[in-house]
């Protein structure tokens, strides 16, 4: 995950590895769902520390934009990694029902630490198959890429 493209190499990311008691103040979090929250074995919460904000304090500078995208750089790095040594994960964010300032803090992260999202992980009830198909996308390669001369 830190070897992550960083234009700047200001390695704005903060990883928290969940141990039981945060993995429990996380479950708590949502009422509604943390009956399905306690069953996730792995919990990594990802902040982001940019070098640089705009005044209105969001990342729409420069460095900002950068830090933004190598910790997002970074979380595919880390769940691609995963995904090699045959571990299921899933990047959670909106979905976790939770504002982001109490995810930070069942986990400790500083004042000043950006939420980028929790990543579930853990083996799942059946292994990763390298036939396994990603979900069909709306617009395909087609859809997105454009040739230019």
């Amino acid at each position: 995950a830190v070897l992550a493209p960083n234009h700047f190499l200001t390695e704005p990311w903060r990883f928290y590895l969940a141990g039981p008691e945060a993995r429990a103040r996380l479950s708590a979090l949502n009422a509604a769902k943390q009956a399905a929250f306690e069953k996730v074995p792995g919990w990594l919460v990802v902040t982001l520390v940019a070098s640089d904000l705009a005044p209105d304090g969001s990342f729409n500078t420069k460095k900002g934009l950068e830090d933004h995208a190598a910790c997002a750089a970074a979380v595919q790095n880390f769940m691609l990694s995963l995904a090699a040594a045959g571990i299921g994960s899933k990047w959670m964010t909106g979905a976790l029902g939770a504002p982001p300032e109490a995810v930070k803090a069942a986990v400790g992260a500083e004042a000043g630490e950006h939420f980028m999202g929790a990543i579930w992980f853990g083996y799942p009830e059946t292994p990763l198959s390298a036939q396994a198909k990603a979900p069909t996308r709306k617009r395909g390669l087609a859809g997105v890429l454009t040739h230019t001369s």
